[in-house]
């Protein structure tokens, strides 16, 4: 079990607005799939799986990963479908999350 101490130390690495700072924990995930990756983990949670909380990072490295490519892309139109499919990704998990919240039904 991680202390409070370990988290603040964990959270404060990477609470910064001047440049990006990425884990390899699970490799390099890429841009796709995106959605699956977030259907696997909603599913993963929905039967109490024991893999939900490394398929959720997994999916957040994707999110992540479409955010970098955003940001190294000189395309407007693909950085702007970069950007959105990265925002509509985190809105279906916080909207996914609230199907498991009983007091939000």
């Amino acid at each position: 079990m991680i202390t409070e101490d370990q988290l603040a130390v964990t959270l404060a690495t990477y609470d910064r607005d001047s440049d990006i700072v990425t884990t390899e924990r699970y490799h390099e995930c890429g841009i796709d799939p995106l959605m699956p990756r977030l259907m696997r983990a909603a599913l993963n949670q929905m039967s109490d799986g024991p893999a939900m909380v490394s398929r959720y990072a997994i999916w957040a490295e994707t999110v992540r990963d479409n955010i970098i490519a955003a940001l190294n892309v000189d395309d407007q139109g693909e950085r702007r479908r970069l950007l959105i499919r990265s925002a509509n990704s985190l809105s279906a998990f916080a909207e996914v999350q609230s199907l498991f919240d009983p007091d939000s039904l």
